[in-house]
């Protein structure tokens, strides 16, 4: 059943390893979704780094608009969009922080802005240790040219290291 929408709404996918010390109070949004009842980001983000997790808050925002007949389905239609952005960004949370009602040529929608969240043990949100690897990395793939290259263009702009950094 969908929940309410509303400023400060978050959404975690199904499935979601969390530490046990951590009891998410949810409720059924939409297949494969669940609605965060009992916890503020802010307490779920202290929650998780007691236990030694970490409450990922990705920068970019997400829009989504939706039209239909009444603020739910618009609602609604919003989120799933959100929900499929949130996905292609490998999260599995998601954060409502904007919600819009408007009109075009008397048409009504509603547009919601959501971070992309994502919980996980590791403090990298890459962790190399769930990636396959067959071998060592190739030197095309290595991002450490690119590192060197960036650390050159700061130089030669001015910047100075405060002291020698080894490069392994």
């Amino acid at each position: 059943m969908r929940q309410a929408i509303q400023l400060g709404t978050m959404l975690i996918a199904d499935g979601t390893r969390t530490p046990k010390s951590v009891l998410l109070g949810t409720e059924r949004y939409s297949p494969g979704w669940s609605s965060i009842t009992e916890s503020t980001s802010s307490q779920l983000d202290r929650e998780l780094e007691k236990a030694g997790w970490t409450f990922f808050y990705m920068a970019g925002e997400i829009r989504a608009s939706g039209c239909g007949f009444d603020v739910q389905s618009r609602k609604g239609r919003a989120v799933d969009r959100l929900i499929d952005a949130v996905k292609h960004e490998s999260c599995n949370c998601l954060e409502i922080t904007e919600v819009k009602q408007k009109s075009f040529l008397g048409l009504p929608y509603t547009t919601l802005v959501a971070h992309a969240r994502h919980i996980q043990k590791s403090h990298s949100f890459y962790d190399l240790s769930d990636l396959p690897c067959e071998g060592p990395v190739p030197a095309a793939q290595s991002p450490m040219p690119l590192f060197t290259k960036a650390v050159d263009v700061w130089e030669d702009e001015g910047g100075s290291p405060a002291e020698p950094v080894p490069v392994a």
